[in-house]
């Protein structure tokens, strides 16, 4: 007996609002950073991810004034929370500020590894 094709899942296409991708572009270049304080849809995840593309595509082909490093990251805080922020490189240069700039608006802690926290084999 032939194996049968599992029906694919095709993920459902995320419409992101032109008001909040402007709202999060704007953020972008001053703070530098959004996060779910600003669009509370940001909680979910694949909403995320979507509008960081959303924002990415308007400013490479919305705003010629403006040419901004975005990127996308997820952090783990103490508790087990997760989440995102979309921040412009160009203003928060590194990772480790993004995880900073994201608790502090959040309120929440980061977890700092201990050197004895990783066992070497």
């Amino acid at each position: 007996m032939a194996d049968t094709p599992k029906d694919e899942k095709v993920a459902p296409t995320i419409e992101i609002p032109t008001e909040d991708v402007e709202k999060a572009a704007k953020l972008i270049l001053t703070p530098g950073y959004v996060t779910k304080n600003d669009l509370p849809k940001m909680k979910d995840l694949a909403w995320a991810t979507a509008l960081s593309k959303a924002v990415t595509k308007h400013f490479l082909e919305n705003d010629d004034d403006h040419d901004p490093y975005v990127y996308f990251e997820q952090f783990d805080f103490a508790g087990g929370d997760i989440d995102s922020i979309i921040f412009n490189m160009d203003v928060v240069p590194t990772r480790e500020e993004a995880l900073q700039d994201l608790a502090e608006a959040l309120g929440e802690k980061i977890v700092v590894p201990k050197d004895n926290d990783q066992t070497t084999y």
